[in-house]
């Protein structure tokens, strides 16, 4: 992937020196990509196409970036989403929990209000059987003889004042249990109102536990969409990428009708590239010309080549006479390493030959059926050729 996009970044600096290259007004592709992919996968582009789809696939790297950007909000507001939505589920069960202590409590102050209730009730039917005694005593005289049996006066008022004295406690001791009645009632109202405010809290959490699923539901489908665009854009990126590495950017035809070997018929634009190679310019420059040029074993040009005769025409161009013979190429000037190959050096390895144009690619004419193109692996090379 690096390689390629060295190589597109390389073909597209070569191509923004040719002067008939026309400017490519910045184009919308927003709703437009699968147009702009068919288009950018042909494998032969014009220089006008080729300019397109560079933008498009611009595009596609910043809606990737865009999109990735996106995609990590999104998971951030899910975070605090589920982390909010823990944080209500906590709290409806410790409001279950308080809900369910204060129903016990409850409950138990109903048994103490049931058995308080039985109390009085125990203690009123007392004093009512003990009046009706005491009525009976005094229909049968045996009140009257209780009292009247006194053996003295002191006994008398003694025997008056016991009757007077149970009869007030019994009254004393029903207004008693009434009273931890009602503080017991007074206790349960306010219990039931707590948990009525607690029911009323809980209600309200169970509510926002339903937001929160919906806005959660809703927001791991718009992740889950942004990842499936994502990874689109990105396939389609990558492999327009590959595209854009491999494509051959059809250039006009040079003019000037046939050529000799020495090729100064034919023109081309000159360009300024950065070389130690005193003819690198030029014959970069002529190189260029001739991508997309169909491979002719034996043939030197102007339209159809095979290695060495591409490396000798393009030589020509700069005045330079080498014979049509990758061997013979290999001796025609200072050997260097690969590595310390400039732009227009020749690359050699028996049997093959290119030019070097910078950042580690080269154009060459490889094989029968095939055509003049821009490669990577310059490591399949022994040398580097730099012609006197």
């Amino acid at each position: 992937m690096k390689k390629s996009l060295i190589s597109v970044i390389c073909l597209t600096m070569f191509m923004s020196f040719f002067g008939f290259l026309s400017d490519v007004n910045a184009v919308n592709f927003e709703g437009q990509e699968e147009k702009y992919m068919k288009l950018c996968s042909s494998k032969s582009l014009s220089s006008s196409n080729y300019s397109t789809c560079k933008q498009f696939n611009n595009y596609l790297k910043k809606k990737n970036k865009d999109l990735q950007s996106s995609i990590d909000d999104s998971k951030s507001k899910i975070s605090d989403t589920q982390s909010s939505l823990d944080s209500v589920v906590s709290k409806i069960a410790d409001l279950n929990n308080q809900i369910e202590q204060k129903q016990n409590e409850i409950n138990y102050l109903q048994e103490s209000i049931k058995s308080l209730e039985a109390s009085i009730t125990k203690k009123e039917e007392e004093v009512k059987n003990r009046m009706y005694a005491m009525q009976s005593y005094n229909n049968s005289n045996s009140y009257i003889e209780f009292i009247f049996g006194a053996s003295s006066f002191s006994d008398f008022f003694s025997r008056i004042d016991s009757i007077n004295e149970i009869t007030q406690f019994d009254e004393e001791l029903i207004e008693k249990i009434n009273d931890e009645k009602k503080q017991v009632e007074n206790q349960k109202a306010t219990l039931e109102t707590v948990k009525a405010n607690m029911v009323s809290q809980q209600n309200e959490q169970y509510a926002l536990q339903s937001q929160y699923q919906d806005l959660l539901a809703k927001q791991k489908n718009e992740l889950a969409a942004k990842q499936d665009e994502q990874s689109k854009v990105s396939n389609t990126q990558s492999s327009l990428d590959a595209f854009l590495a491999s494509a051959i950017v059809m250039q006009p035809t040079p003019s000037g009708g046939s050529s000799s070997s020495s090729g100064n018929s034919t023109k081309f634009t000159q360009m300024n590239v950065p070389t130690t190679n005193k003819y690198g310019s030029t014959v970069v420059s002529a190189a260029y010309s001739k991508l997309g040029c169909p491979y002719v074993w034996g043939a030197s040009g102007p339209n159809t080549f095979d290695c060495s005769g591409l490396v000798m025409w393009c030589y020509a161009q700069a005045g330079v006479s080498l014979d049509h013979y990758s061997g013979s190429q290999a001796g025609s000037g200072a050997v260097i390493p690969v590595s310390s190959a400039q732009p227009g050096d020749i690359l050699w390895k028996s049997g093959h030959v290119g030019i070097y144009i910078g950042n580690g690619q080269y154009i060459h004419a490889p094989r029968t059926g095939d055509v003049v193109k821009i490669a990577s692996n310059v490591g399949r090379f022994t040398c580097a050729v730099r012609p006197y």
